[in-house]
């Protein structure tokens, strides 16, 4: 697995994570993986794997700035 792939599978674990303990807003998500992941993360990052877990539905936003974990999104977390 190349070292981008590693990085990007990081990152969605920590949102994922970040998710599974109910609805969060994409502020606050943004700073606990910006801390989380501070040598690799950038917001332009940030929002590229965002956009890519919202994209596979793995996430969803439940209303403007608000997203929460889904049920494909647990098993995903599972296997990465």
């Amino acid at each position: 697995m190349s070292r981008r792939r590693e990085e990007q599978d990081m990152m969605d674990k920590v949102i994922l994570a970040a998710l599974k303990n109910g609805h969060i807003r994409w502020t606050v998500l943004e700073k606990n993986v910006l801390t989380t992941c501070h040598s690799l993360a950038t917001r332009t990052r940030f929002d590229n794997r965002l956009r890519y877990l919202l994209k596979k539905e793995y996430i969803e936003r439940v209303s403007r700035g608000i997203y929460s974990i889904t049920e494909k999104g647990t098993k995903y977390m599972q296997v990465i």
